[in-house]
Parts: structure tokens; C-alpha cells; sequence
């Protein structure tokens, strides 16, 4: 499905491209050149990207609402979150967990509607609107997180896509109730990050670190990274990732 895009220049700085796993995560990732190695499932290929590049994106999927809205407020939680676990912290208490659920919970979310966007919809009924906005008039409300119905009595796949994905949002709190995240340190092998965990309660970190439900926090040996890393391959649908997948057992 083609994205709608946006006015010339992009005035109000409408997000276009829209990562599924943060761009700050897949950066905790990279190598002393910037990039994480990238292995395309369907070309069987080992490619070196920034973490910034448009294969971890979504184009305008959903909108800005939720991108700069409840999906960012839990990105911004997580990110000082893993700041903190990546600089020693452990033991965490249960508004921690909350936040490691939320943002396993949007990264999957994300990740599901990007392989599966939701259509503009007509909206039957009406038979005429109050006002006929125009293309720069729909993107100032965007902006403001305010959707809105088309001249054509259509609304943007991307306004209920973000309603779809806050709503997924909380039957995921409520099926993860019971998650007890707990922080696994590699001892040997680092780990792999696919483009979703749909199949695990599992969040990588870093390299040698990642969240893990239901657990304690505990070192693992090599073979213990060899199962992690074996679920994260089989969840993958396009590809997966690491600092060095050499140094990736699997």
C-alpha cells in the first residue's frame, strides 16, 4: 500500500519515516562504523546499514498522534530505562517492568501493522461535511493530533491505525500482567535482534544484554544465547540484526 505523502518541504514536520524498534535501540547495536549487519531473509544477504535507514521504518503507517503522542512517551520511558540497565542497574521494580512491557508491546504492534497497514476507509452515511479541508488544513490537524474526514468522505488509513494500535496496546498490558522482566547477561556470544518477537517475551538490549520474561536477572552461557538467538530467527519475517552476526551463535 502507497503511503499518502506529505505537502512539499513537509511543513509541519509530519514523521514519515516511522521506525518499528527505536532508532536509539538498534544504535546500542552498532559497530565503531555506525552501522548494525543486517541479514535479508528473503535475498539471503548480509548488508551493513545505519540505524537510521528506511529498512527499519514503516512510511506513514500510523499517524502523528500516535507517533509523537503515547508511543513516544513510552519510547522516551524506555530509552532512560535501558540507559540505567545498560549502566548496571538491576533489580527492577513494577513501574520498570510496566515500561519494558509497553515498549516490547509497541515494538511488536509497530511491527504487525507495518506488514499489515490499514486502508483509507470510506465512511458511509454521510452526505455531506461541514467543511472541506484542504491538504494543508488536514496536516496542521494531523500535527495537533486531530483527525479528520476528507472532502471525498474518507478517513486516512493511518488515523485508525493509530486507534487500532493504542487499543492493541492495552489487551497487551492485560495478557502481560503476569511478565516478570528480568536482565540476561551473555558470558559468550551476543545476541540477535529480528524485526519482532511475536514468538517470545524476549527485548534485546545490546549485544550481550536483553530483557527476558519470565526471569531473573542471570548470566548465560553460550548455549543459552544459541536458543535465544534460534527464536529470534525463526520470528523474523524480513530480516534480523546484530553488531556482528559472526559473533551471533546459532
Amino acid at each position: 500500500m502507497k503511503y499518502e505523502k506529505t505537502q512539499k518541504g513537509n511543513p509541519y514536520q509530519l514523521t514519515v519515516c516511522q521506525h518499528t524498534f527505536p532508532v536509539a535501540s538498534i544504535a546500542r547495536f552498532a559497530d565503531t562504523d555506525g552501522r548494525v549487519e543486517v541479514y535479508l531473509i528473503k535475498q539471503k544477504k548480509v548488508i551493513r546499514l545505519k540505524p537510521d535507514d528506511q529498512l527499519f521504518c514503516a512510511k506513514r503507517i500510523w499517524d502523528q498522534r500516535a507517533e509523537s503522542g503515547f508511543m513516544k512517551e513510552i519510547e522516551d520511558k524506555y530509552q532512560l530505562l535501558a540507559e540505567a540497565v545498560v549502566d548496571g542497574k538491576r533489580n527492577l521494580n513494577a513501574e520498570e517492568q510496566q515500561i519494558i512491557t509497553d515498549m516490547f508491546a509497541v515494538w511488536n504492534i509497530r511491527e504487525h501493522r507495518r506488514i499489515s497497514p490499514i486502508s483509507d476507509q470510506k465512511i458511509e452515511g454521510i452526505i455531506d461535511v461541514a467543511r472541506n479541508y484542504t491538504k494543508d488544513e488536514q496536516e496542521l490537524l494531523e500535527k495537533n493530533h486531530i483527525g479528520c474526514i476528507r472532502p471525498d468522505f474518507s478517513m486516512a488509513g493511518r488515523h485508525l491505525a493509530g486507534l487500532n494500535m493504542q487499543l492493541n496496546l492495552f489487551r497487551v498490558r492485560e495478557q502481560m500482567r503476569d511478565a516478570q522482566w528480568g536482565v540476561l547477561t551473555a558470558l559468550e556470544g551476543k545476541f540477535i535482534v529480528p524485526d519482532n518477537f511475536s514468538n517470545a517475551r524476549i527485548l534485546p538490549l545490546t549485544p550481550e544484554l536483553c530483557f527476558f520474561s519470565q526471569s531473573y536477572d542471570d548470566e548465560i552461557d553460550k548455549n543459552e544465547v544459541i536458543k535465544i538467538n534460534k527464536l529470534a530467527v525463526k520470528s523474523s519475517r524480513s530480516f534480523y540484526f546484530s553488531r556482528n552476526l559472526d559473533e551471533c551463535p546459532q
